[in-house]
């Protein structure tokens, strides 16, 4: 697997218990554990998630939209994007990106988006992401999904963060 342990200890456990951020960590790592293995049992594992917080129909729009947003950060990052198990309740750095990307995205907060989008993909690569993660900003707030917003404390912490262990101030 190839789950980018180096960012491993690099986590805190902020948003892990609000509903919002609960499914969207629970979609965002079994898609990205789906194109990690190959394995389709991981996105299967993704719909039925899904299906317990909302509708047939609604699920079928979320899991488009998750689909496409994993697709486009996968295939357009330079590099390895890191990501946890399902399981764990922390969040490594580039989830803090994808979850400061999509949020800002929902707030309508375009600085914080690309200063997210160009971390995640790099400033040539980020228009593209920034459209894929406004369209499942707008799905998820469509269902009443709508992601805390950082206030931008990340972008202004995130260059302080150590390269290993914990972040200072957050709990695990």
């Amino acid at each position: 697997m190839v789950q980018n342990q180096k960012h491993a200890t690099e986590v805190a456990g902020v948003h892990a218990d609000a509903p919002a951020e609960h499914l969207f960590f629970a979609q965002y790592r079994y898609w990205m554990a789906g194109y990690t293995t190959r394995d389709m049992f991981c996105w299967d594992c993704a719909w039925d998630v899904l299906l317990r917080y909302v509708s047939l129909d609604a699920g079928k729009a979320l899991y488009a939209e998750f689909h496409l947003f994993t697709r486009v950060l996968n295939q357009r990052s330079q590099r390895p994007i890191g990501w946890l198990p399902d399981v764990c309740r922390c969040l490594c750095r580039d989830e803090y990106w994808v979850l400061n990307l999509v949020g800002a995205s929902q707030q309508n907060n375009s600085h914080e988006e690309l200063l997210a989008a160009a971390e995640l993909v790099g400033i040539d690569e980020a228009r593209i992401l920034l459209a894929a993660s406004r369209s499942l900003g707008r799905a998820l707030m469509a269902e009443n999904f709508v992601l805390a917003p950082f206030g931008g404390v990340l972008t202004r912490t995130i260059a302080q963060a150590p390269s290993t262990g914990a972040w200072p101030g957050t709990r695990h």
